[in-house]
């Protein structure tokens, strides 16, 4: 389980701070994982659809993430039902990539 505070991987105007690598690759995969969310929290007719990053014996993993933000910790929880890869994202509230009424101007 990938348990990620997406503050870690955010410079101080709030953009992604990775600007290459594997840790740029996580972020932008994470902050798209936040924008699916709670974009469908808004029921936005055009829902993103994130794939699964995991590459089970080098080949694509076929699965797309589904998730949920949990009521009690607000955290959001992500998991692909083909190769059960599952994480959860804290502290994306006010983030940039936080569709929903509540998100701080951008």
């Amino acid at each position: 389980m990938l348990i990620t505070n997406l503050e870690h991987f955010l410079a101080t105007d709030g953009s992604i701070a990775p600007k290459e690598g594997p840790a740029l690759r996580l972020a932008d995969y994470l902050t798209k994982i936040v924008v699916a969310e709670t974009a469908l929290c808004q029921t936005q007719p055009e829902t993103m659809v994130v794939r699964c990053r995991r590459r089970p014996n080098r080949k694509p993993c076929a699965g797309e993430i589904d998730s949920y933000i949990d009521p009690v910790t607000n955290q959001i929880i992500w998991w692909c039902s083909v190769c059960e890869e599952q994480g959860s994202i804290s502290h994306w509230q006010g983030s940039l990539w936080d569709c929903t009424d509540n998100a701080q101007s951008h």
